[in-house]
């Protein structure tokens, strides 16, 4: 759109801010019930390394979280200083933990997705409950990637998902799988083509080898949308590892 670099990672915040608003409406959850904290991309490590140092984006040189809070229904602790630091992540999530006391959290898998920023959330999510004295009974537990491969699920959209290749076993006090029905999978689809990050066109080198790929073995991708997302997201059911509170750590391969 003609922007430099710092100027279009600033207008790519404000577009994640937009969607994570918008796209819950989809799924019945209105806005005030959402909460954008604004935390800078790929900053998590440092900041839990030093807690009480500001971490500004990468890309945009903004430090200034509360610039995309002015949406939020609540006031949180972070909006004091706007200071993207841990200190402040924590004390965030101690505060939403209080506010709403949460009997399940939805989270990215520790131990299952390489992202950094997915790592670091589980821990601060750890400490949040310490320091709030409210801990969720249930954790469910996804992945939007692998560590050793970023195409699983395999396989078509609308397919099942198997369990990830795992060398180890891997903590869990279950899994749960619920079915999604045609209507539930076209409206996950929907709600995935609003966010604004995966309208971003394919990259040349994409486009051959999907070209390369359609012609030697009848490889087709969803028409919704190019971006791969659209195949492993929408199956035929989910897949969460479930944690509880309290439980002794078992097993589950």
């Amino acid at each position: 759109m003609g922007l430099d670099k710092a100027a279009a990672a600033r207008l790519k915040g404000r577009l994640r801010s937009w969607s994570s608003l918008s796209v819950p409406l989809w799924g019945g959850v209105p806005a005030s019930r959402c909460v954008q904290l604004g935390y800078y991309c790929l900053q998590l490590t440092a900041m839990r390394a030093e807690p009480h140092r500001a971490f500004p984006s990468l890309e945009s040189g903004e430090s200034d979280i509360r610039s995309v809070r002015r949406f939020n229904p609540l006031a949180l602790p972070g909006d004091v200083d706007g200071m993207p630091s841990w200190h402040n992540l924590v004390g965030d999530l101690a505060a939403l933990l209080k506010r709403f006391r949460p009997e399940v959290v939805v989270l990215p898998h520790p131990e299952l997705d390489p992202h950094p920023d997915h790592i670091q959330a589980s821990r601060a999510l750890d400490e949040a409950v310490a320091l709030a004295g409210w801990c969720p009974e249930v954790r469910l537990l996804y992945a939007n990637h692998l560590y050793d491969n970023d195409r699983w699920p395999m396989g078509p959209v609308g397919a099942g998902v198997a369990l990830p290749p795992r060398q180890q076993p891997l903590p869990a006090d279950g899994l749960w799988s619920p079915l999604l029905d045609a209507g539930a999978r076209l409206d996950k689809t929907q709600a995935l083509a609003m966010q604004h990050d995966l309208q971003t066109p394919l990259p040349l080198k994409k486009r051959l080898r999907r070209l390369i790929q359609w012609l030697l073995v009848g490889r087709r991708w969803p028409e919704v949308g190019q971006d791969d997302f659209f195949r492993k997201a929408v199956r035929r059911h989910e897949l969460f590892w479930v944690r509880r509170a309290g439980v002794r750590e078992s097993r589950a391969d």
